[in-house]
């Protein structure tokens, strides 16, 4: 049974229409069989590697498998996006109205340079929210990327996230497919650094984390 009272708002940001579902599907799934309320923000509609039109209709299929009740879309130029302060706050607007207690975006080193931005806007955008986590991407620096929170999942939870990804097919005809072996490998390596062999599991960085919360005096 859901606790409808222990319900929170979260909010995932990509750079493109496939990046939220790369880097923290499960996760994203965890929050929906709670109840939470889940708003996707995607700041460019991925043009560059296929027809807009068909990226978005994608992205909208997988956000509403995933549970994904909100899905903004900013419409930034694929691989040209602008100064970083014009996406700050394009997201904080949005970050503003839904007030959540938590955030996953992109991690700051990344050799895309629209997740690089996405990154930096996010953190400032973001920050006064209470939680705000980075995911992994195929285009992270691994060097730099050491992360120290993880969601766990099962076989049947991972699958989930693969069958979210194959939404994207146009990337998957365009790319020959994604390397669906590699992130299966990532995630079992993951899961097994923290003990939890035969599982998977999506790492983040805290960009911040507010233990608790103090109540402003009137």
């Amino acid at each position: 049974m859901i606790k409808k009272n222990n319900n929170i708002k979260v909010v995932a940001i990509g750079a493109h229409p496939d990046d939220i579902e790369f880097g923290c599907a499960m996760r994203i799934l965890h929050h929906a069989e709670n109840g939470d309320m889940i708003t996707g923000i995607i700041c460019s509609d991925g043009e560059k590697g296929g027809e807009r039109e068909t990226r978005l209709k994608e992205a909208e299929n997988a956000a509403k498998i995933m549970g994904i009740k909100k899905l903004h879309t900013l419409h930034f130029p694929d691989t040209n996006f602008p100064d970083m302060i014009i996406v700050k706050d394009a997201i904080e607007k949005i970050i503003n109205k839904e007030n959540p207690s938590v955030v996953y975006t992109h991690f700051k080193e990344d050799l895309h340079q629209d997740h690089r931005v996405v990154a930096q806007a996010s953190a400032i955008a973001c920050r006064k929210v209470q939680n705000i986590l980075t995911y992994k991407s195929p285009s992270t620096i691994l060097a730099s990327f050491h992360p120290h929170l993880f969601h766990v999942g099962s076989e049947e939870d991972f699958q989930k996230k693969e069958n979210i990804l194959k939404i994207h097919q146009s990337q998957i005809k365009k790319y020959r497919g994604f390397d669906f072996e590699k992130l299966r490998m990532e995630s079992k390596f993951y899961a097994s650094s923290i003990n939890h062999m035969g599982f998977y599991a999506e790492p983040f960085c805290a960009n911040h984390i507010v233990l608790n919360l103090i109540k402003k005096s009137q």
